[in-house]
């Protein structure tokens, strides 16, 4: 593993407590797991805006190292949510999951198609209905991405997760019969997903 984070214990918890830190350039964190209480914490904003850049769709095993003064421990951990401002698009909160490395779990493997559709020579429009996939594996056999070749694909034909078993040696969860790619006739369009209404602040939670 090549990704690394370091967290700092915090004692404060609450909503003002959250402002403070945010004031500081500080993001509010939690850590939980199967094996262990829930700890809070607090990790740098400009840290893991790079961090999130990086893994961009991902879901990859990271190194959080955890400050406490005169000592730290290491965990594995999956990030699980990161709580965002609407508007400011600043961090308001993340979890972190600490991961058994001996039992699956189930993350999102972004898919990447290669190869030039056959449909798309014809005029058809090719689609990536389906960023992501959900898969179960252990946690230190994460894949980075699936790749998929469009090449056959014609005009009115789909790629299904049925499609993509063959291509994997994990288990894919979602629905066999989810489409996940497909080309389109000259003219059509996807349709799009209605627009989210603009919401106010988001209220971060009473943390502990």
């Amino acid at each position: 593993m090549d990704i690394e984070l370091t967290a700092t214990m915090r004692s404060k918890s609450g909503k003002g407590a959250a402002r403070t830190l945010r004031k500081q350039e500080l993001v509010p964190a939690v850590l939980y797991g199967p094996k262990m209480e829930t700890i809070s914490l607090s990790v740098t904003a400009s840290r893991l805006e790079r961090l999130m850049r990086d893994m961009g769709e991902e879901s990859k095993l990271l190194r959080l190292t955890i400050d406490e003064g005169e000592k730290s421990q290491t965990k594995q951990v999956l990030i699980r949510e990161v709580q965002v401002h609407p508007f400011r698009k600043r961090f308001l909160h993340v979890d972190f999951y600490e991961v058994p490395l001996d039992h699956p779990i189930v993350v999102d493997v972004p898919l990447e198609m290669i190869g030039e559709a056959a449909g798309v020579k014809m005029g058809g429009t090719l689609n990536l209905i389906q960023r992501t996939v959900s898969v179960r594996c252990l946690p230190n056999a994460i894949p980075e991405k699936i790749q998929v070749d469009v090449s056959g694909l014609d005009v009115g034909s789909s790629i299904h997760v049925e499609d993509l078993v063959k291509l994997v040696s994990f288990e894919l969860v979602d629905d066999p019969s989810l489409a996940v790619i497909n080309v389109v006739a000259p003219g059509e369009a996807e349709p799009e997903a209605p627009a989210a209404e603009a919401e106010g602040e988001e209220e971060t939670p009473e943390e502990s």
